[in-house]
C-alpha cells in the first residue's frame, strides 16, 4: 500500500492567483519532492509504503505540519493524508 501526502492548503489558500500559487510552488516546494497536478490544483507526495496515522497527528516532511484528514483508498490501494503546517 502507497501513501499520499497533501498540503493543498499551503499553496493555494494565500498566494492570490492561480499563476501566483503555482510559482510559490515552483520556488519552495518543487525542489523538496513534493508534485504538482495544475488540472486539480493539488500538491502532493507519494511514498510507497503504508504509513498510519490519524488525524490529529504531527508529522515531519520538511518541516511539521498536523494530519487534517485521512482517507483509505482501498481500490487504488493508498492511504491519503491531507496536512497543514503547525
Amino acid at each position: 500500500m502507497k501513501t499520499k501526502f497533501t498540503i493543498n492548503s499551503e499553496i493555494f489558500s494565500e498566494n492570490g492567483s492561480l499563476e501566483k500559487c503555482f510559482e510559490y510552488y515552483e520556488k519552495y516546494y518543487k525542489d523538496e519532492g513534493w508534485q504538482l497536478n495544475k488540472e486539480d490544483q493539488e500538491v502532493f507526495m507519494i511514498v510507497d509504503k503504508e504509513i498510519n496515522i490519524n488525524e490529529g497527528d504531527r508529522t515531519y516532511i520538511g518541516e511539521f505540519r498536523v494530519v487534517r484528514w485521512k482517507c483509505i483508498d482501498i481500490l487504488n490501494d493508498m492511504i491519503e493524508y491531507a496536512l497543514e503546517q503547525e
